[in-house]
């Protein structure tokens, strides 16, 4: 099997000059793609990064995300992408957990990572696109290093990535996925999608920092031989005008995508007619919105269903033959379901239970942390939390989720990660962050806090506390400050809070 440099190199060899990333602003040729690779990877390696060592991606979805992950792969070197919405409490946990050998960041990013830089003696090296205060200028240090680079030797089972994600414990923990997984994912995704060699078009409107983005996405279009029209944040009209402009083939998308796509579409501008697959994932599918997409486009869009610990997309409703409402579809190549009961003995069809994930696809665990691996990864595969079923046909049916965990958009939010930020809050003597419906996201955020006797701070005191410390999608829409929270056994009872936001408000909680 394939490790992830070899298929770069196989391409820059077949499809030199076929287009590979295109942005408004370039068209960047596999050849050309190969060539900065290499002069990122010996600017890292000339400032001692070597095989094995981690590579903070603190970067957003521009070309030099992906030049930074693909030059990891030819140095040995392990990327670790980090959100470019993470801030200092996030930022912090990841280093620290890592042990992070350099960072890659541009100007956008540099001046948050900047004030904490200091704290991490083991951080040898900062690159920074265009340069910034205690950093190197990252496009010097590529223009003096050579295009040619030999290829460090690696071995199928070495890990390739980590991508970060929280579970139900909102301390970030960094996905350890290996070369034979991810090249596995790929392989099946290529299958499964009837993917045509060095034909297709990639539109990512999906952010490279996720799995979703980088994998599923970018570097699934890599190994395919395909171009990527990348854009570097949404914009509805311009990713509808990009379908017809450049005849893109593949869209993957969350479902808040598609709405503002069928809100938006106007058949006199937006032809989406050359769209040959479509995918969705990451939250609960709208079906109205879904089947109307499918009529502007004449594409049927999969759902899909995946996990970063499994590094891509594992279920895969089919696009043709027979289709099962409500259903998230039939394993996908070497993947494999599991439906456990709480003692991890397997269920028979039909039964509900929790969704393991197995296969090739399955990541080595969480790096540095033997106690959430040995929890979240066994004999069966990787315990999605997901609670669901498999129909007689091996259809997957997704019934809900164990974890506690907020999906907004398409974007995991973790109430024990944001209500940690709050209880730093010196006015905060008590706090629950819990889901509140919402029609175009599907769910938000919602703060619920007591605050200390004589404390005066206001909800928008406490909500740019959030967004000074949390990505934008993770501080709460919403801060409802009342008197006493609902409490049994020394535990709130978010239910009864999410029962009551249902319902219409809080008033019961605060004193008349």
């Amino acid at each position: 099997m394939e490790i992830l440099s070899q298929i770069l190199a196989r391409n820059a060899r077949l499809v030199p000059d076929r287009a590979f990333i295109v942005t408004d602003d370039e068209a960047i040729s596999y050849a050309e793609f190969a060539t900065r690779t290499a002069r990122l990877a010996n600017a890292l390696a000339a400032r001692g990064v070597k095989k094995g060592d981690r590579v903070g991606l603190y970067l957003p979805s521009t070309p030099l995300m992906a030049t930074a992950f693909w030059a990891c792969q030819r140095l040995g070197a392990i990327p670790a992408p980090l959100s470019a919405m993470f801030r200092h409490a996030e930022l912090r946990k990841i280093v620290e957990r890592t042990g992070l050998k350099a960072v890659v960041a541009d100007g956008t990013t540099w001046p948050y990572f900047s004030e904490i830089r200091n704290e991490f003696a083991a951080l040898e090296t900062c690159l920074v696109a265009g340069g910034g205060q205690g950093a190197e200028d990252l496009d010097a240090a590529m223009a003096k290093a050579s295009p040619q680079f030999a290829d460090v030797a690696c071995d199928h089972r070495d890990v390739a990535s980590l991508f970060f994600t929280s579970g139900t414990t909102g301390t970030p923990k960094g996905t350890a996925q290996t070369h034979f997984s991810l090249v596995s994912t790929l392989r099946d995704m290529m299958v499964s999608h009837r993917t045509k060699f060095g034909e297709e078009v990639y539109l990512c409107a999906v952010p490279l920092f996720t799995n979703f983005g980088l994998t599923v996405t970018l570097n699934l279009c890599l190994y395919t031989g395909g171009t990527i029209v990348l854009h570097d944040r949404w914009d509805t009209e311009r990713v509808m005008a990009d379908v017809k402009r450049y005849g893109a083939t593949y869209f993957g998308g969350t479902p808040t995508m598609y709405v503002y796509m069928v809100n938006d579409h106007d058949p006199a501008r937006h032809d989406l007619s050359s769209l040959r697959i479509c995918t969705t994932g990451g939250s609960p599918v709208p079906q109205p919105v879904i089947k109307r997409f499918e009529e502007l486009s004449g594409v049927k869009v999969a759902q899909v269903y995946g996990a970063t610990e499994t590094c891509g997309q594992n279920v895969m409703e089919p696009t043709a033959g027979i289709r099962k409402a409500g259903a998230a579809g039939l394993p996908v190549g070497s993947s494999r379901i599991a439906i456990v009961d709480d003692d991890g003995n397997e269920l028979a069809r039909g039964e509900i239970g929790e969704v393991i994930i197995g296969g090739d696809c399955v990541a080595q665990g969480y790096w540095g942390d033997e106690e959430a691996t040995a929890a979240a990864f066994g004999p069966l595969g990787w315990k999605s939390g997901d609670l669901g079923f498999v129909d007689a046909d091996g259809f997957l049916f997704i019934v809900d989720r164990k974890k506690d965990v907020i999906i907004a958009g398409g974007h995991n939010i973790y109430p024990l990660e944001v209500e940690s930020v709050l209880y730093r809050h010196h006015a905060v003597a008590m706090c629950a962050v819990v889901g509140a419906p919402d029609a175009e996201k599907g769910e938000i955020p919602v703060a619920v806090v007591v605050l200390n006797e004589g404390a005066t701070a206001t909800a928008e005191d406490l909500r740019e506390w959030c967004r000074k410390e949390l990505a934008a999608y993770k501080a709460p829409r919403r801060v409802e400050i009342i008197d006493d929270m609902p409490v049994e056994a020394a535990k709130i009872r978010k239910r009864d809070l999410v029962a009551a936001l249902k319902e219409g408000g809080l008033g019961k909680y605060r004193r008349k």
